[in-house]
Parts: structure tokens; sequence; C-alpha cells
């Protein structure tokens, strides 16, 4: 006989509407890890069914907390990031941009929750749908990091309410 559970929420489920494009401060509400994601490898062709052109890999997202020239406090996820610190590696120079140096072996990224930065957000137009995406991520200036948003004005669980995978190990 089967057990069934409901669908497992993506780490983007509630999100809610993103900030509107242009510069703001943000600070790190999460980092989501999600392990044994089946993503098409590079070069294999978008929609394919064989299961050759699918890999599984650990990936990484960071859920950030913007509040708004309007007050309003809202939140924007980047995207998926594979787990590596390879010199290539996205995730790398993402850290990079963000901390002003680059991450040392063993660098746990939770350590990022509550931390700063400066956003710039663009539009990214796909078919008949606009997105908003982070483009850039850099340190906050010495002269603006008392303007930047806390963890606790986003709720008193803003950093628990985006869950990933459990760990495979």
């Amino acid at each position: 006989m089967a057990t069934l559970t409901a669908p497992k929420k993506s780490a983007t489920a509630n999100l809610g509407e993103p900030p509107p494009k242009g510069i703001h401060l943000a600070v790190c509400l999460d980092v989501v890890d999600s392990y044994n994601d089946r993503v098409l490898k590079y070069g294999a062709t978008y929609g394919s069914t064989n299961d050759e052109d699918y890999e599984l890999k650990n990936r990484e997202r960071f859920i950030f907390g913007v509040k708004c020239k309007d007050g309003s406090l809202r939140k924007i996820a980047t995207r998926a990031f594979t787990i590596s610190l390879h010199e290539k590696a996205a995730l790398r120079q993402f850290i990079t941009s963000w901390l002003g140096e680059s991450p040392k072996d063993g660098f746990d990224t939770s350590t990022l929750k509550g931390k700063g930065a400066q956003l710039t957000l663009v539009e990214d137009q796909r078919g008949d749908k606009t997105y908003i995406n982070i483009g850039t991520i850099s340190e906050v200036m010495d002269e603006l990091k008392g303007k930047v948003p806390s963890v606790e004005d986003f709720g008193a669980d803003a950093a628990n309410d985006n869950s990933g995978a459990e760990i495979p190990f």
C-alpha cells in the first residue's frame, strides 16, 4: 500500500511579489540547499526525455529580503547555484562579489544568513513574461550599513519559511 504525501513546496514558492528593478539594500534571510536535483546536462536539448541527458547535482539558493522605497518588504531568490568552490564556479563568483574576497576551503554558506548586500535587480523578458532577477551583488558601503533591513523586519520565522531537501547522507 502506498503512503501519499503532499508535494514538497519549492524554496521560492512563498516569496510573493518581487521587488522592483533597481538598486536595493537587502539582507540574506536564508540559504536553501537542495540535493540530488535532476538537471539537464550542458549541451543537451531542453525538454529531452532521454535519461542520459540529465545528471544529479547539489544546488543552493540565497533568499534575500528587500525593503523597497515605498516601505514594503519583499523577498527575492537567486538562481540555483551548483554547490562548488571551483575557481570558475558561479557560486564562488557570486560569493566573491558579495564579500569582496574569495571564500576559503571549508567556508560555510549558512554564515551568510543575516548579512547585508547591495543588489542590482534587472528585468528579464522571456516570451510574454517579465521576471525580476538579481543582476549583481556587492558589499554594502560603510555609510549605508545602518540602512540595511534586518531579518527581524521580515518576521520571526522569515529565515525558516523556505526549506530545501533533506541531506541525503
